[in-house]
């Protein structure tokens, strides 16, 4: 085992806090991320979003209580880009499945999100829950809420759930015409993002060794702020570049 579930649940929850060895207690924003500022109020703010009562996310994150499956599903819903590092401690950054900028990964180390990604994570997670709702399944019984999403197999075939004629109907809805858009955008963008990451949108393999080549020189000649144990590492690599190799293996 590498990190553990509350280990991966704190650096996350740093990130929003503004928590991240800076003098700032600003909360990272982006596209993709709803920041919950930090500072005052944070831990408010976060009960708010997530449903879940401040005393217990302050409590997980002075590891005084372990994470709930309550906590770890408003987390991963409310950070679905985040949800399957959540879950297993790795990354699948070219799917939009990344982790906080405050949290090494390996064997991937890219933390850039995809914001048309987590668009359509997130109109797929409402589309889900709509589901049980025109289903008009009790979501508090939790024998009923299983036997409306198991799907069965009672001879050579299997049979979808009791659901299987609401999502048919949500299937006519425009809602669900804008999912099948957002996933066209979101692979449209995934194949722009997987080109980046494979070095092809880099201005060809001369202006990559030439950049390459200048952070070489800067981590000879530490700049305050720079790490230079990764200066050589361009942001969109996907995974470690050891010093003197090209992404890929080849020799730099």
């Amino acid at each position: 085992m590498s990190t553990t579930l509350e280990d991966r649940v704190i650096l996350l929850l740093r990130e929003q806090a503004g928590d991240y060895g800076t003098d700032g207690r600003e909360a990272l924003d982006s596209a993709a991320t709803p920041a919950i500022a930090g500072g005052y109020g944070f831990w408010e703010r976060l009960a708010e979003r997530t449903g879940v009562l401040s005393r217990r996310w302050r409590k997980v994150y002075a590891r005084e209580q372990k994470v709930t499956s309550d906590m770890l599903q408003a987390l991963a819903r409310l950070f679905p880009l985040y949800a399957f590092w959540l879950a297993t401690g790795i990354t699948d950054a070219v799917n939009g499945h990344v982790a906080p900028s405050t949290a090494q990964t390996f064997p991937e180390r890219l933390h850039a999100d995809s914001t048309e990604s987590t668009a359509y994570f997130r109109a797929s997670i409402e589309l889900a829950d709509r589901l049980f709702r025109e289903g008009r399944v009790n979501v508090e019984d939790e024998g009923e809420r299983l036997y409306a999403a198991e799907r069965t197999r009672p001879l050579a075939h299997w049979h979808d759930s009791p659901l299987a004629d609401a999502a048919y109907r949500l299937a006519g809805t425009q809602e669900y015409a804008n999912l099948q858009d957002l996933w066209r955008r979101r692979e449209t963008e995934r194949l722009a993002r997987r080109r980046r990451i494979a070095g092809e949108a880099h201005g060809g393999e001369g202006a990559r060794d030439e950049a390459a080549k200048a952070a070489m020189a800067a981590s000879r000649t530490p700049v305050l702020g720079v790490d230079a144990r990764t200066a050589h590492q361009d942001d969109w690599d996907l995974f470690y570049v050891p010093v003197g190799r090209k992404a890929g293996g080849r020799r730099r």
